[in-house]
Order: C-alpha cells, then sequence, then structure tokens
C-alpha cells in the first residue's frame, strides 16, 4: 500500500503544504476587501485550496501511519473519550452515539495517538453514513485471552459486496467528497500494531467495522478497568 507511494512524492506533498497555506491566508485577506461580484470566485478557490490541503495530509498520514511508538496502553479509556469528542458532530446530524465498554479490559500494546486517529476516522465514517435519527455503536471487549475486539456499527447506507472489496484500496471512495485515504490510513495503522481489520455490510442496512488488536503479553497482565 504505502510501498507504492515512492518517497520523493511524499516529499513533494510536505513541501506543498507551506505555498498552500500561504495562498490561503492570501485568498482570505482578499476575501476581506475585493468587490462583491468576486467574493463568490474566491470562496470557490479557498474551498479547492482546503480540498488539496486536506489530500496532502492524508497522504503524510498514511506514511507515518506505518510507524507506531507501542506502549502499554488501555483501550477502555481511549474509548471513554470519545462520546464528548462527536457530541457536536451527533447534535448536528441528529444521531446518537452508544457506547458498551466490557469490564476488565486488559492492557494492549499501542500508540494512544495513532489508535485516537484510527477510532474517529471510524466514528466519523458511520456518522457521515448514518441517516438522521439514527444511532452509531461503538465497543470494545476481549475477544479471547489474545485479542481484543473493537467494534463500530452503524444503520445507515451500507455497502455492496464490490464496494467492500475496494473500500481499504488508497483513492477509493463511496462519498462524493473526501481523498478516499481515511479507511487505508485506518487499515494501516491496525496493521503497524499486528492487528486486524474486517467489515460485514449491506446497501441499506448499515455496516460493522470488526478490529482485532493483540493483547499486552509482555508487561502487567492486569485489567486497565
Amino acid at each position: 500500500m504505502v510501498e507504492n507511494l515512492h518517497p520523493a512524492f511524499l516529499t513533494m506533498a510536505h513541501e506543498m503544504k507551506n505555498p498552500l497555506c500561504l495562498m490561503k491566508a492570501t485568498l482570505q485577506l482578499m476575501q476581506l476587501d475585493c468587490p462583491l461580484e468576486f467574493s463568490s470566485k474566491i470562496h470557490l478557490l479557498l474551498s479547492e485550496v482546503d480540498r488539496m490541503n486536506g489530500l496532502l495530509s492524508d497522504l503524510l498520514d498514511l506514511k507515518k501511519a506505518e510507524k507506531a511508538m507501542l506502549q502499554p496502553l488501555c483501550l477502555a479509556k481511549l474509548m471513554e473519550e470519545m462520546p464528548s469528542l462527536f457530541e457536536g458532530m451527533a447534535l448536528e446530524k441528529d444521531l446518537e452515539l452508544c457506547l458498551d465498554v466490557q469490564r476488565k479490559i486488559p492492557l494492549i500494546l499501542g500508540d494512544e495517538q495513532r489508535l485516537k486517529q484510527m477510532l474517529m476516522n471510524l466514528i466519523k465514517n458511520a456518522f457521515e453514513a448514518s441517516y438522521p435519527g439514527g444511532k452509531v455503536f461503538l465497543s470494545v471487549c476481549c475477544k479471547d485471552p489474545d485479542w481484543v475486539e473493537i467494534q463500530v456499527a452503524d444503520t445507515g447506507i451500507g455497502l455492496s459486496e464490490m464496494e467492500q472489496m475496494e473500500l481499504f484500496r488508497p483513492f477509493f471512495t463511496t462519498k462524493s467528497y473526501g481523498t478516499g485515504l481515511g479507511l487505508a490510513i485506518v487499515q494501516q495503522i491496525i496493521w503497524a500494531h499486528g492487528g486486524e481489520i474486517s467489515v460485514q455490510s449491506r446497501p441499506n442496512e448499515g455496516s460493522l467495522f470488526t478490529v482485532l488488536l493483540p493483547v499486552e503479553r509482555y508487561g502487567s497482565t492486569l485489567p486497565c478497568n
């Protein structure tokens, strides 16, 4: 996946962010003083600059996701942060985020920031796929002595079999917006932790993403909650 991105391309992506930031700042200043007839054109240019910045950020995140600084981590505590982080989005979209954290979740070896990014990407996708008034379900449990299982489920638009086959391929998207890199980043983060991800879905019946992460073997075996 990431190995297909030439290092020179990633360097170029990093270097392009500085001029794009300068372009955005200049356009914002122009927007303050421009004649009314040019305002919509500048707004369009600003939205395109933001779109390019998003694409470059996702490309760089895809590369960063290969690496993880692993240390004993309590997944339950990380999961419990999610409802407050998505409170605004839930209100805006008239959705409910339902959290189910099993007691006595064992520690894993994980990179907190990378796993937080993974969770937020999955939950954000679930919100975007859901109908107003629906629910998004987030759960974590000890699958067996070796694996902790995270599930993110929605009751939204669902995915066809063909879409599920392509879902983690970079630049593939079922949306009319976005870069198509969010789930590729999710998969890369999970692989960097020695884990696995799978999806079950049907059109108009929602989607269920299941993440398995290995239990921490060499340090504390005490549960984190």
